[in-house]
Order: C-alpha cells, then structure tokens, then sequence
C-alpha cells in the first residue's frame, strides 16, 4: 500500500514538474466584424485608389508573456473586394487581377514571429491569385481584455507593401502601380 502511494505521489511530482515549463497560448477566432484589410495602389502616379476586403476568416494564437510563439492564419474572400466604384470592382475581381472564379481566396499563414522592439514581425505566406510568397508582416499588439459580450478580445494592426507584378498581377503595368500598400488592423475572440 505504502509503495502504491509513493509510485503515486511521484507520478503526480513529475506531472506537475513536466507541465510548470509549457506555456499556452490562447486561442482566438478572428472576429470579422471587427477587422479591416485595407490596400493602396498608385493610379497613373497622380493619385492612390483605396479599397478593402469585407468578409475574412481565420484565427490566431497569443500568449502575451511570450509573443513569439504566436501564429496566425487568415483567408480573404477575394470576390469581397470593394472599391465604392462596381464598374472598377468587377474588373479587379476578373481575369486581369484577382480572377477571384479561379482563385477566391486569399490566404496568410504564420511562419514564425519574431519580436523587435514592440514590433511583431511575422513572417509567412501569402498566397493571392494563387501564388504564394514569402512575406513579413510587422504586426503592434493594441491590447486585450474583456468586452460587453463577456468574452476576452484581443487586437492587432498592421501595415506592408507588396509587389502584385510577385502574384502573378501584370495588367496595365506601370500605369497602374506595382506596389500596393496593405493596412489591417483585426480583432480576435475567445
């Protein structure tokens, strides 16, 4: 009985031992609602079209204690794009750009993150018109805590530049920039 005990208490020992280095980070669904993936593009080098996605997916793990095992994964619904003009928006979402019927999606998967300062550089894929590219993404954590709905809510925001000629979007070069600036900010739930 005595040697039942002790094989027990060491089993509960070396448990509580084992798990006092593993730290979790907590998961979050991307709230949609509160998420904004904005872009901007030269047009003609004599001003800058805006537009933005209005449905996304996704979610994200944070552990405030230790930022850089975080990760992130979030998928765009291409054919979301909105530019406040439908004649420019339907041509971005055919052939010549987005060709959002074949490719409807885009999508960012987390790689690693590395911290820098208050900085969260994310390193990952990006995967528009169905190529992927190598990217980072500095990411600002801009706070967490509990909200009205009594759940826990947690934010970030973003700014990049990508070249859309490295996804494969060609058209109208150089008439219509190469760069576009991307500008997010998202909130997660849990």
């Amino acid at each position: 009985m005595m040697k039942q005990f002790r094989m027990m208490m060491l089993v509960l020992v070396c448990s509580v031992v084992t798990n006092l280095g593993v730290v979790r980070a907590d998961a979050y669904q991307l709230d949609d609602q509160h998420t904004s993936v904005v872009f901007a593009i030269n047009h003609l080098g004599y001003s800058f079209c805006y537009g933005m996605f209005g449905k996304y997916s996704g979610k994200f793990e944070y552990d405030v204690k230790n930022p850089t095992k975080a990760s992130f994964e979030v998928t765009i619904d291409a054919a979301s794009l909105d530019t406040k003009s439908p004649k420019r928006d339907e041509h971005l979402k055919g052939p010549d750009f987005f060709n959002v019927k074949q490719f409807p999606d885009i999508r960012f998967v987390s790689k690693r993150v590395v911290l820098d300062g208050s900085t969260l550089n994310v390193t990952g894929d990006l995967t528009i018109h169905g190529v992927t590219r190598e990217i980072v993404l500095p990411l600002t954590y801009l706070g967490s805590g509990p909200a009205p709905d009594n759940k826990q809510h947690l934010g970030f925001m973003g700014k990049t530049t990508i070249k859309r000629s490295d996804f494969d979007m060609k058209a109208y070069l150089p008439h219509v920039g190469d760069e576009v600036t991307l500008m997010l900010s998202f909130e997660g739930v849990r």
